[in-house]
């Protein structure tokens, strides 16, 4: 090998170097496989709150898609590292010229090569690959936030699931008790109808209202496995899995807890919300693009190389003139703007303009958090109102109820009044059932909001 060669090999090693250790670092902490994996646990023969949670959080496709989405970012972070790289290429030309009339001593017929390796790196550009690689960092941070609220609305989700089969679960549960009253005060009727002491018409008022709470059972049933059927599609478990709800049973100070002041679950949240925070980094990224823009102001340097040798027939041999005519290049480049029809003043102006979006977009965020934080403390409050005032009216209409049994056996009272205070009974253990739960996931989204956690017994 001869000087030559040595020089230009060394020349573009020098060119390349330097930032060979940029391109091979590694910000991923995630795979691919972890798009397409498996799931990460038994399926559970009862499910609890945290099993729901457990499962959803490690096998939902929205997190999956986020994961996705994470690596894709990370491939715009390796690009806008590869912007501080060199480009080398090899170019070749094979040319045939024919000359009709040569001159004395001359070919008519000339073949001719050129044979180049040519390298140029941008030293400066007004830091431009810098901004941008800040820009892409700040982007992969906000798909890991967008993971997390995926993750925020999974969890309220799952609850507002959980609670309703809970809430179904009980319904099961009165209506079977309620279609056992009927069915005892069918019974009876029965035999008061026998012994003549009321009549058939009473007797088939009486039976009716047995059927309608037979219905109000198969209906609540079908409620109870809607309701494990939309806790499924959140769970994604497919219309074939047989899904059993552990039981769960929730004191009276899970409905009267007392609830921290309403503008402090407002900072809290505030200041971890997801999404919330994705907009705080909008207002970097919104920075680094008028930086990006401005630098359409600045000059630019670059640095380029090569190597080429050429060969054209009727002269030397191939490899004496491939080794005569190699030769060696490097030069620096310095560009300049000076006018550019304003389209660098325009691009700025859009980035400054751009930077308001920031602004609008945390009001509107708060303005939403705002209303959301004020709605669940409305609904929170009247629920608990509701349930307080519907503990004494279930007692009122449990004595009601009891005392027009007893009127009517002795036969004070006619079928009407007695079906009534029976459907009052139901109404008012309904409506004490709802406003329960309606309390009970009120408090406990509340309670997500001021301390990230949600927790069902």
């Amino acid at each position: 090998m001869n000087f030559k060669t040595s020089y230009s090999i060394l020349f573009l090693s020098a060119l390349l170097s330097p930032f060979h250790s940029i391109a091979q670092d590694s910000l991923q902490t995630i795979s691919a496989g972890d798009v397409t994996a498996n799931p990460e646990m038994q399926l559970p023969d009862s499910w609890t709150f945290n099993d729901c949670i457990n499962w959803a959080t490690a096998n939902s496709t929205d997190i999956r898609r986020t994961i996705l989405n994470i690596l894709q970012a990370d491939q715009d972070i390796y690009s806008a590292k590869d912007a501080w790289l060199p480009t080398v290429g090899f170019s070749t030309s094979q040319s045939f010229n024919n000359y009709p009339s040569p001159a004395n001593n001359r070919n008519g017929n000339v073949y001719g090569s050129t044979y180049d390796i040519n390298a140029n790196w941008t030293i400066w550009e007004g830091n431009v690959r810098k901004y941008r690689l800040e820009s892409s960092k700040i982007l992969r941070r906000q798909q890991q936030l967008a993971g997390d609220d995926v993750i925020k609305t999974l969890k309220l989700g799952i609850l507002q699931a959980y609670l309703n089969i809970m809430y179904a679960g009980e319904a099961v549960t009165i209506a079977e008790q309620t279609l056992e009253v009927s069915t005892s005060q069918t019974e009876r009727a029965r035999r008061l109808m026998e012994s003549g002491r009321t009549s058939k018409v009473d007797y088939a008022q009486i039976e009716s209202q047995k059927a309608q709470d037979s219905y109000n059972l198969v209906q609540a049933k079908n409620n109870y496995e809607s309701a494990k059927m939309n806790l499924k599609k959140i769970l994604e478990l497919g219309i074939n899995y047989n899904l059993n709800i552990a039981d769960v049973s929730f004191p009276d100070t899970d409905v009267l807890t007392i609830l921290p002041p309403m503008s402090e679950v407002y900072d809290i949240a505030a200041a971890w919300l997801p999404g919330i925070k994705s907009n705080e980094l909008n207002k970097e990224i919104y920075a680094n693009d008028v930086k990006i823009a401005k630098a359409g102001n600045l000059p630019s340097i670059s640095l380029t190389g090569g190597l080429g040798t050429s060969y054209t027939s009727g002269g030397e041999g191939w490899g004496n003139q491939m080794g005569h005519n190699f030769g060696e290049r490097v030069g620096l480049n310095l560009s300049i703007p000076i006018y550019d029809g304003n389209s660098t003043k325009r691009a700025v102006a859009k980035a400054k303009l751009a930077q308001l979006e920031y602004d609008l977009t945390k009001k509107n965020l708060l303005d939403d958090l705002s209303q959301t934080i004020e709605s669940l403390y409305i609904d929170a409050n009247n629920a608990r109102a509701k349930y307080t005032s519907g503990l004494t009216q279930l007692e009122a209409t449990q004595l009601t109820d009891d005392l027009t049994n007893r009127q009517f056996e002795l036969g004070l009272v006619n079928p009407i009044e007695l079906l009534t205070a029976h459907n009052n009974l139901l109404n008012a253990k309904l409506e004490l059932l709802q406003s329960k739960y309606m309390a009970i996931l009120a408090n406990k989204t509340i309670n997500y909001y001021a301390t990230q956690e949600v927790a069902v017994p």
